[in-house]
């Protein structure tokens, strides 16, 4: 039996992960403790960027200054499993899918763990994703964060969180240019739909109201047993009982099926929200980076999508600074986003990632040019931001509670904007009804 802290670097994926680590090592009879108190650490690391790779390298060194052994597993281990073991002899690197890592961690002695070889990453068969609890992350997009999942005593249970992330999917098939996920996250696979229904239960079971569908390529999903598309699923889990709001974390272009769009219109409590990765808005750009659309496909698609449900509101992720990307292509891209209607884009500068092709394109754009874009991309999305929020004020909304402190409380709506309370306007995982008054910090003030 060891205390253990489990960390994570990464997306919304990777935090998922490691809660599946963190529920297999307490059902090995592990206990939970602080990050500070603990001798053995377990950390899901992500190689998105090569600053990815170097941090979670890094969280590795910090961890050895205090615990006795450290487990590192996912992304940046998938890739590269030999730069963590030589680190320290008290690392070790389980490279493989999170299932199989969890496995490990739940059934092997800890001081007899084995490591897996890396050809074994993406042995696990269509459907057989785990059916433990996940656990979630609160962003939108594959944004890079960290974070330690400690919550205090309490078991496995995590109190007074409103939103249940259930990874339905993991893996990618498109192999993006740029992109190193592929490779170390493997193929498509999808998780059976009556393992998530049941996850959904017993999240709603825990007081969590919103489930919000999670994994690296969502929209490929297909129920390996019934055949169900995403949309079918979401409307499956908005029918279990308890269940208020099903959101989807991100989707592409490409993947906005007719299932989607009828569990948009026909289900009530399928979220108004989608985000939808853009990269750029030049044809050009979009097929050196191996997308699989042009611009004026991805406008379509969007359109399509707001005919369908015009209250819709669509963020996205942009990549600045890619090599093939002049002022020309920047400039269209800041036009794609104006006529798509974009609420907010989340910006990443672009950074080579050795083993994907557009490595061999170089870095040709300055890393002063790609800071003015994303400044210059930033900025409009602030616009397009105050725009969406200007349109509620004076309206009636509904917000699902999910911060509560002693000066305000907030949370959000059904189509994902921020909304800032008086204190005491209701509990955390309470929807309450309020009216929007004034913008405030990248939401709207509210008036219960």
């Amino acid at each position: 039996m060891a205390g253990f802290a489990v960390k994570f670097l990464g997306c919304k994926v990777s935090q998922a992960d490691a809660m599946l680590a963190r529920s297999a090592l307490l059902s090995a009879g592990h206990v939970e403790v602080s990050e500070a108190d603990a001798e053995l650490h377990v950390i899901n690391t992500c190689c998105i960027t090569s600053e990815a790779e170097s941090k979670s390298r890094q969280s590795t060194r910090r961890s050895l200054k205090g615990a006795e052994r450290v487990i590192v597993a996912g992304c940046a281990v998938n890739l590269n499993a030999h730069r963590f073991g030589e680190i320290d002899p008290r690392v070790t690197a389980l490279p493989g899918t999170a299932d199989a890592v969890a496995h490990r961690l739940a059934t092997a002695p800890l001081d007899e763990l084995p490591t897996t070889p890396p050809g074994e990453l993406a042995t696990t068969p269509p459907g057989e994703l785990a059916t433990t609890p996940l656990g979630g992350l609160e962003t939108a997009c594959a944004d890079t964060d960290h974070g330690v999942l400690w919550r205090g005593a309490g078991g496995d249970r995590t109190p007074g969180r409103t939103r249940g992330f259930v990874k339905v999917q993991d893996g990618c098939d498109c192999h993006c240019a740029y992109c190193i996920i592929p490779a170390v996250r493997g193929r498509a696979r999808s998780r059976p739909a009556g393992a998530i229904l049941d996850e959904v239960a017993r999240r709603v079971a825990d007081g969590q109201p919103e489930m919000v569908m999670t994994g690296i390529s969502v929209g490929d999903y297909r129920d390996p047993e019934r055949g169900l598309e995403l949309g079918d699923l979401m409307c499956e889990v908005a029918r279990v009982p308890g269940v208020q709001r099903v959101r989807l974390s991100s989707v592409e272009v490409i993947h906005v099926s007719d299932s989607l769009l009828r569990a948009l219109t026909d289900e009530p409590k399928v979220c108004p929200h989608l985000h939808v990765p853009m990269q750029s808005g030049d044809d050009a750009v979009l097929r050196d980076m191996g997308r699989h659309y042009d611009c004026a496909e991805y406008l379509d698609h969007v359109a399509r999508l707001r005919r369908a449900a015009p209250d819709v509101n669509l963020t996205t992720d942009v990549i600045v600074g890619f090599p093939t990307e002049d002022e020309a292509a920047f400039e269209r891209t800041l036009d794609a986003v104006d006529e798509a209607g974009i609420s907010r884009v989340h910006v990443f500068p672009y950074s080579p990632r050795p083993g994907t092709r557009a490595d061999q394109l170089g870095d040709r754009v300055t890393p002063q040019e790609k800071k003015r874009r994303g400044q210059v991309l930033r900025g409009r999305s602030e616009v397009r931001s105050r725009l969406h929020r200007s349109v509620k004020l004076g309206r009636v909304l509904e917000v699902l509670i999910d911060k509560v402190a002693d000066s305000q409380c907030s949370g959000y709506t059904a189509d994902y904007t921020r909304c800032y309370l008086p204190a005491g306007a209701g509990e955390r995982g309470a929807t309450v009804t309020v009216t929007a008054r004034e913008l405030h910090a990248g939401g709207i003030r509210c008036a219960a």
